[in-house]
């Protein structure tokens, strides 16, 4: 009795299994805005998006300076994105000559020289690129990206 009673149950039991259901977990994607941005903080992005799409769907301000940004540039998730203001002593990384560099706070020769190097094998395409050359970390990124547009 109890043997068939332990088949009828597994009979049950087999045709009672819940269905594995297989969904695509869409994972979003974010990057944070700082500076002349309408929207500042973190931003919902899409990916493959470029950089002119995101200032379409935030906005900028009046005073932004757009030339800071490559606006084909395809944004890359986690990253962090500044615009700044427009100002007119601002100094141009793809353009400007030592003695300009030089006239940033804690910056001498060597640096301005290395900035300027740098671009001869690569072409600045955002204000943190100039974190690529050496001895400019983040932190004086940072105190300089106010003072810099491409």
């Amino acid at each position: 009795m109890g043997f068939l009673l332990l088949a009828i149950m597994s009979a049950i039991y087999s045709f009672s299994q819940p269905q594995v259901v297989k969904q695509k977990q869409e994972t979003a994607l974010y990057v944070t805005l700082e500076g002349a941005f309408k929207k500042t903080g973190e931003v919902k992005i899409k990916e493959g998006m470029r950089m002119k799409e995101l200032v379409d769907q935030v906005g900028v301000k009046e005073n932004a300076s757009l030339a800071a940004l490559d606006l084909e540039r395809v944004l890359k998730a986690e990253s962090r994105y500044y615009l700044p203001v427009i100002r007119s002593d601002a100094i141009s990384l793809n353009k400007g000559s030592i003695e300009d560099f030089m006239k940033l706070k804690g910056v001498g020769r060597k640096t301005a020289e290395k900035i300027v190097n740098y671009r001869n094998t690569h072409v600045y395409t955002c204000l943190e690129d100039i974190m690529n050359v050496e001895g400019i970390g983040e932190k004086r990124y940072l105190a300089y990206r106010d003072q810099l547009c491409l």
